[in-house]
């Protein structure tokens, strides 16, 4: 007979299912781009379950250099199936990122195929671009250095113009000069685009981009004057499959048609010839945080689709507590607990938050790649400062709440098979990569600044993004007045109005601080203030708009449920993750918390009992989730067993090799008569 208790872990996730409110395969829709994405999607994702080579199973139980050396297999296999199926380049990058997994050749699609194409030119394109696309060279991007990462104008690595030969000469000076941390560089790229200080007749012009040869394609030998390998295992056990790799280059000579040149250039007379704008070339940097914003929304959502699902089918105590043994009574759903809902409803409102903020996000990129092919640089500044404020906002935001996602799980969370430890082992580097979040609060400060020394100045604001300033022509020291709290809050001018009065006057303050004479570097904290107030007001912003725009449309009938989860976004924000600086601002009232408290509570309880559908309409398979606790079938306990049953550890042989030692131990001395005359 089949154990009632297994039995009943089936019975409450349908059970959670059918209180939905909303059609799960409506938002599926809306989030993944409508019918016809979806089913494209899932003629890849069967694609993926059709090959054996993919399957993960075995990945907790590898060497780090077994794990590498899959995801190579791994990256054959994708590259074979492009002949085999002729995959377009949107199905490859589709299938891609169905096999969930970080191989030595992700940044070669993601950084050095895209770079190449935004900033070379049309001969550097045809040559280079075409010739990563079939895979006859495999590239990386090398920017990170030893002693500088987020300071690219410090950067050490050199090109130095040589007129006589017209080539460059790459040199890192010394040691502290070596790229580091460059995924791909390890063991598998032939090529690199090097970010390297360009140097003409003494005189450096910054960093340019340069195309410098690593390793022959013919037999991957590194060659003469490169130094180059693989960095280590990484904190966590994270990016266990990439091949995150170092170089030393000793006066290595490359032509000189091998700096990307779409924007400047170098004549071969030895002339620099600047670009239009100085800043041209930071589109390439701008799409890779676009790309994480969005990529955090999706990692958050597994999270707190695996953490629900379990927590829905594990039942622990009775809530509220009873002293009484029952064992005809079910003990209580763990997500019926109010901890468990005050820790994870607000996560799945910022997993849908940014998904929804990291679309827009993107279409602003697109805008901005389209007027840079004309030399427009015009939307440059704001989309540099959004992008640095997504994505330090979302990846904090992320990596923490994977992190309580875990921990919400209980005992089991810290398991490898609750497939949340991954999860967050792979995306917390992102705190630091692509620009150290702290770093990027500063530049979106510097930003906001400009634009309020055009409110000072009676000029006009350049961003949209920072028309909230002008609220501080009302005042920077009145709270809000609300007539009606509870009927207010949920009001999405009101709550806009709030975030950006909260955000404007924290501007105001650091320039005031300023002003009085503090140095720059003696307000870190504020920016960072600043950044995630800043961040807030874009998210919720995004959030009112989707709401407003499927109003009317063919998913109308989710607009009530996306507005349940932008109300409850807005008042997790302002009564608990920033409730400091909203007091600070003297945006709210003190006396103002209680109500918000009770509207927060209902947004808490309106989404807990939408939680299960909710991640559902996120449309995550049993197979990208890669977890025994968040199976869709909610049978966790079964799927924790079998995955614990796969354990080489477990076997004949290796119970043998490890017991032998144990036995050593026990039978020491003389232990073994005195175990036998004791009789233990």
């Amino acid at each position: 007979m089949e154990n009632k208790n297994l039995a009943q872990m089936n019975i409450d996730i349908e059970n959670a299912r059918k209180r939905a409110d909303f059609s799960s395969e409506s938002m599926l829709y809306l989030l993944r781009g409508g019918p016809e994405a979806v089913e494209k999607l899932n003629q890849i994702r069967a694609l993926a379950e059709q090959e054996p080579l993919f399957d993960k199973s075995s990945a907790p139980f590898q060497s780090r250099q077994e794990q590498l050396y899959q995801s190579l297999l791994i990256s054959k296999r994708l590259i074979d199936l492009i002949e085999e199926r002729n995959l377009g380049d949107e199905e490859f990058a589709t299938l891609f990122r169905q096999i969930e997994m970080l191989t030595p050749l992700a940044l070669h699609y993601s950084a050095f195929m895209p770079v190449i194409k935004s900033q070379g030119t049309a001969e550097q394109v045809e040559k280079w671009y075409n010739a990563s696309k079939r895979h006859a060279i495999i590239g990386c991007y090398a920017q990170t250095e030893l002693s500088h990462g987020s300071n690219v104008l410090g950067l050490n690595t050199v090109a130095v113009y040589d007129k006589k030969s017209d080539e460059f000469i790459v040199h890192s000076p010394d040691l502290t000069a070596a790229k580091w941390w460059i995924g791909g560089l390890g063991v598998a790229s032939t090529h690199a685009v090097v970010q390297a200080q360009l140097v003409i007749d003494g005189k450096s012009h910054g960093p340019h981009l340069f195309i410098v040869p690593i390793r022959s394609p013919i037999d991957l030998k590194p060659y003469k004057g490169i130094r180059v390998g693989d960095i280590g295992p990484k904190a966590y056990g994270g990016f266990a499959t990439t091949d995150n790799g170092y170089a030393l280059f000793d006066h290595v000579r490359v032509p000189r048609d091998n700096m990307l040149m779409k924007f400047a250039q170098v004549t071969k007379d030895g002339k620099y010839v600047p670009p239009v704008h100085n800043k041209l070339s930071y589109g390439s940097m701008v799409k890779l945080r676009v790309d994480i914003v969005t990529d955090a929304g999706w990692k958050l959502a597994k999270a707190t689709t695996i953490a629900i699902r379990y927590c829905t089918v594990r039942r622990q105590f009775h809530n509220p507590p009873s002293f009484k043994a029952d064992s005809n009574t079910l003990e209580s759903q763990v997500i019926s607990y109010s901890s468990v809902q005050h820790r994870l409803m607000p996560l799945l409102s910022t997993a849908y938050a940014l998904i929804v903020a990291g679309e827009g996000l993107y279409a602003q990129f697109n805008q901005l790649m389209t007027q840079l092919e004309s030399n427009d640089a015009k939307l440059l500044p704001e989309i540099h400062a959004t992008s640095c404020a997504l994505k330090s906002w979302s990846t904090r935001r992320s990596t923490d709440g994977i992190e309580e996602c875990r921990k919400a799980m209980g005992g089991h969370g810290y398991s490898i098979f609750s497939g949340v430890a991954d999860l967050f082992a792979t995306f917390v580097p992102s705190n630091t990569y692509e620009g150290d979040n702290f770093v990027l609060a500063q530049q979106v400060a510097r930003f906001l600044l400009k634009q309020l020394q055009n409110v000072v100045q009676g000029k006009s604001i350049t961003s949209a993004t920072a028309e909230y300033l002008y609220t501080l022509a009302e005042g920077t020291d009145q709270v809000f007045q609300f007539e009606n709290i509870s009927q207010q809050i949920l009001d999405p001018e009101v709550q806009l109005k709030l975030f950006s009065i909260r955000s404007a006057r924290l501007v105001a303050d650091l320039g005031q601080q300023l002003q009085n004479g503090r140095e720059w570097s003696d307000l870190n904290m504020e920016c960072w203030a600043i950044n995630l107030a800043h961040a807030e007001y874009l998210i919720l912003k995004s959030l009112i708009a989707k709401v407003k725009f499927i109003e009317g449309s063919e998913y109308d009938g989710l607009a009530p449920t996306l507005k349940s989860i932008s109300d409850l976004f807005c008042l997790s924000t302002l009564g608990y993750s920033s409730l400091a600086t909203f007091l600070s601002t003297a945006t709210i009232h003190p006396s103002d918390l209680s109500k918000l408290n009770e509207r927060y509570r209902e947004a808490i309880a309106k989404i807990s009992n939408n939680a299960v559908p909710l991640t559902d309409g996120f449309g995550f398979t049993d197979r990208e989730l890669n977890s025994a606790l968040g199976k869709r079938d909610g049978r966790a306990y079964e799927a924790l067993w079998d995955a614990v049953q796969k354990n080489p550890v477990n076997s004949e042989e290796e119970k043998g090799k490890l017991g032998n030692l144990v036995l050593q131990i026990l039978h020491r001395g003389n232990n073994l008569d005195y175990i036998k005359s004791a009789r233990l």
